[in-house]
């Protein structure tokens, strides 16, 4: 009888974990419609934002600043920093929510059965799904944050070099964030592709104004400010808006106007009747995204010792 080699078997999860994921970004590149489409909704948000959001805000930013002095090009980098901020904060939820229905075709057309029957552990199935949205959402995301940084660049560039390694920080670490629960929906209750594209349509209308993307969670009912507070997508959308807006803020004269800005727009957020800044909300989300793991992990062996992991 062959001894176990548990080097050896780890070396073969990881060969076997990279090539599931490697197959998938294939899968997924392959369709270039898909690709395409997933990479055009958060430029449809923006252009929504500019046309008709962006003059809006621009006039309550300048009925709030009445009386001051300021600069026309600072109000408007402040807001084109709001928009891009809650952009990012989006796309970084819809895309790879929307990148994880390789899963779903894999369940539906019966390629995930013929991985089960393989000699393969099903957590290895589940993490090379993860590793391969997480890179597929990664490589749309970012493409999407290097137009919003050519978009600065003309409008107004106010950002240092920090800020743009920032933003690309915390863009893979939301994207990350998400993964977990997009993975595991995938992997539980969303069984076909309808049910997919279901969920991931309500998700898109929902998820805007539910994280302050849309408009300021401050002007939110105080009992609907504390839901959002249970969503990891309002600390990701809360550290973009630091790291786009905090530039052009700073170009301002006065430091209680600087303040009432960051209270306005949840630059600063309310955190169950406590006021935190950017640091205390990277901190937030850093921490959800160990527990989702953990939680993740948890549910995983649950569901395999039921025998309920992939079932239809």
């Amino acid at each position: 009888m062959k001894e176990h080699d548990p080097v050896k078997a780890l070396k073969n999860d990881v060969g076997i974990t990279a090539a599931l994921a490697v197959r998938g970004i294939k899968i997924f590149l392959a369709d270039k419609m898909g690709v395409f489409f997933s990479l055009l909704a958060p430029i449809i948000i923006l252009m929504l934002y500019l046309l008709f959001l962006g003059d809006i805000q621009i006039d309550a930013l300048k009925a709030q600043l009445e009386g001051i002095p300021y600069d026309e090009k600072t109000v408007s980098a402040i807001v084109d920093g709001w928009m891009i901020a809650g952009v990012m904060a989006v796309s970084c939820i819809t895309v790879t929510f929307t990148s994880q229905n390789v899963l779903v075709k894999d369940r539906e057309n019966g390629t995930l059965a013929d991985f089960l029957a393989a000699p393969v552990k099903r957590g290895v199935i589940a993490a090379s799904y993860m590793i391969f949205n997480i890179i597929v959402s990664a490589i749309i995301c970012l493409a999407v944050l290097c137009l919003a940084f050519i978009y600065l660049a003309i409008t107004g560039w106010y950002l240092t070099a920090a800020d743009v390694f920032a933003a690309i920080g915390n863009t893979l670490l939301s994207i990350i964030s998400v993964s977990v629960l997009a993975t595991l929906a995938s992997l539980t209750f969303i069984k076909t592709e309808g049910a997919h594209s279901g969920f991931v349509g309500i998700l898109s209308a929902a998820i805007g104004f539910l994280i302050g993307a849309y408009m300021p969670v401050s002007t939110f009912p105080t009992a609907i400010q504390y839901v959002t507070l249970f969503l990891p997508g309002t600390y990701s959308a809360g550290i973009f808006r630091s790291i786009f807006m905090e530039g052009a803020i700073a170009e301002l004269g006065f430091e209680p106007v600087r303040e009432g800005i960051r209270e306005a727009y949840s630059v600063n957020m309310d955190f169950f009747g406590k006021t935190i800044g950017v640091d205390i909300i990277a901190v937030i989300l850093v921490s959800v995204t160990v527990l989702l793991f953990a939680a993740y992990a948890v549910i995983q062996i649950i569901l395999v010792k039921k025998n309920k992991f992939f079932n239809k």
